[in-house]
């Protein structure tokens, strides 16, 4: 065995996750020595297996003010048409199906990312900026201290046998494999029981080349090309993506509640197909000789943890922490969360002050703050999925307090700041209950409402509650300012939900609000 290097931080996957963090590390502090380890090599196309293309506001963002990379991502990637989605009667004609989405770009930019074009281009980028980054590196185990000597990294590589590496502080960006959180035993189970399947496949498929009988109406001069929108095929208990990617492909994938569409019944090609053919049948003709680059599938998407972050110099970042659902594309803005967290907790670390509190203030964050109000948004709401009448409510609301609570912690700077996080606790407590309430009613809503009987067209940017939080996050705010508008935010959140309430209350059955915790 060689001798062990040491760094100030060796990080473990050299994914997504894991390069961004490394740049980002190296961009704050110049000086620190950093290791990535990766198990991939470099040989891996444009179109890779992995998911998560689609970004958001958050995770755009992040990649381009904080990484620095706006250049790289205009140049290299596309811009996002926002959400779209098609609801209805999903054997009839797409041009007669309800849809959400938007006409123009959005004012605040997001992208459709090619992941496999991304990840090469930043292990590139990274090794410019003096990281160490060493490919098909097999992380097999990971000594902590819990005093202050020094973690030890044991990995492998094809040439150069049993390796270790010494680190000041370890982060964990291994993804799914959760190195750090099934040593530790700290792995949690989410209540949110979903699974996927995916291919990538060669060539561009628009979504509306899909009919070819649409008028005017459905293709308005106004309306940009809908194949630069993250398009959703809207069923009950399932969402079917169709993304494209700089690279000319195309990524198809299926994802779906557990107690609704099993995953055994989708879980290969040959199923898969059946399976869209099934419940999608115009998609189903549409990619019919489509040529499949890979295809993958995950079960049991969904996990939490007990503690992600930690004093004794570890942490976790992106999915080797926590994974909710890819339904509005919230894996890039968890990233950003998590990211940015470490990167503090380094900071601190290096000044003598990373304390339990310290840490214990971002595990509250992530974990008892963000992640319950997010987990609402998809938990049991699956089965209301294709209704259009409640779906229309829904991304409204979901897009609201997106905007309004999680994007300004990190459009203002503030999600790696311990007074912020202190700050933000009580607001995101608060508005806990009132998420509840709202996602409850609409699933009672959703369960009993009449399907429209013709096309029609909702851009939710548009209403003016959106629209005004869009543009809001373009804003420039003190801190003081930035949780005042919160709290103002969550206060007309919920008016909205007691008047949504008030409003079905008065043709449908509703849920009784103590047992949605209101």
């Amino acid at each position: 065995m060689k001798p062990a290097h040491r760094y100030d931080v060796v990080i473990c996957g050299g994914g997504l996750a894991g390069l961004t963090l490394s740049r980002q590390l190296k961009r704050a502090m110049p000086d620190l020595t950093v290791l990535v380890l990766e198990r991939s090599g470099r040989e891996f196309p444009d179109g890779a297996y992995k998911v998560g293309e689609a970004t958001v506001e958050g995770g755009a963002h992040y990649f381009s003010e904080q990484l620095g990379l706006t250049g790289y991502m205009n140049r290299r990637h596309l811009h996002k048409l926002g959400l779209r989605m098609f609801f209805g009667d999903s054997h009839g004609p797409l041009e007669a199906r309800p849809e959400l989405g938007a006409r123009r770009f959005p004012r605040v930019t997001s992208y459709q990312i090619d992941r496999g074009r991304f990840e090469r281009d930043l292990r590139e980028g990274v090794s410019e900026l003096g990281v160490d980054l060493v490919e098909q590196a097999q992380v097999v185990d990971i000594d902590l201290s819990t005093d202050d000597d020094d973690h030890v990294v044991h990995f492998e590589t094809p040439e150069g046998g049993a390796q270790r590496a010494l680190a000041r502080f370890v982060v964990d960006a291994s993804g799914r494999r959760r190195l750090l959180q099934r040593k530790l035993r700290l792995g949690a189970p989410s209540p949110h029981k979903i699974n996927a399947a995916w291919w990538r496949f060669r060539g561009e498929y628009d979504v509306e080349r899909m009919t070819d009988t649409a008028g005017p109406t459905w293709r308005p001069k106004t309306q940009e090309r809908r194949w630069f929108s993250t398009n959703h095929l809207m069923g009950t208990g399932y969402w079917v993506w169709m993304i494209p990617l700089s690279s000319g492909n195309t990524s198809v994938g299926i994802v779906t509640d557990d107690a609704i569409h099993p995953f055994q019944s989708y879980s290969t090609q040959e199923k898969a197909r059946e399976w869209i053919s099934e419940h999608e049948p115009t998609l189903a003709s549409f990619i019919e000789r489509a040529e499949p680059i890979d295809f993958l599938r995950v079960r049991n998407a969904s996990y939490a943890s007990e503690q992600i972050f930690s004093h004794h110099r570890w942490a976790c970042v992106g999915e080797a922490g926590i994974f909710l659902d890819a339904f509005y594309s919230p894996g890039s803005d968890y990233i950003a969360y998590t990211n940015t967290i470490a990167t503090r907790l380094v900071e601190l670390d290096r000044k003598g002050s990373l304390t339990a509190e310290v840490a214990q203030t971002y595990n509250r964050l992530m974990l008892e703050d963000m992640w319950p109000n997010y987990l609402e948004m998809y938990h049991q709401n699956y089965a209301i999925f294709g209704s259009a009448p409640a779906m229309f409510t829904k991304v409204m609301w979901d897009t609201s307090f997106y905007w309004a609570l999680p994007s300004q912690l990190l459009f203002r700077g503030l999600i790696a700041n311990e007074e912020a996080a202190a700050e933000f606790h009580p607001i995101a407590t608060r508005f806990k209950s009132i998420q509840s309430r709202m996602q409850a009613n609409l699933r009672a809503f959703g369960a009993q409402a009449t399907q429209p009987d013709k096309y029609l067209f909702v851009e939710y940017s548009k209403v003016p509650i959106c629209a005004q939080l869009h543009l809001d996050l373009l804003t420039e705010k003190t801190p003081d300012r930035t949780f005042r508008e919160m709290r103002h935010n969550v206060d007309r959140l919920e008016a909205w939900a007691d008047s949504f309430e008030q409003e079905v209350a008065k043709r449908y059955d509703l849920p009784d609000r103590e047992a949605v915790g209101a």
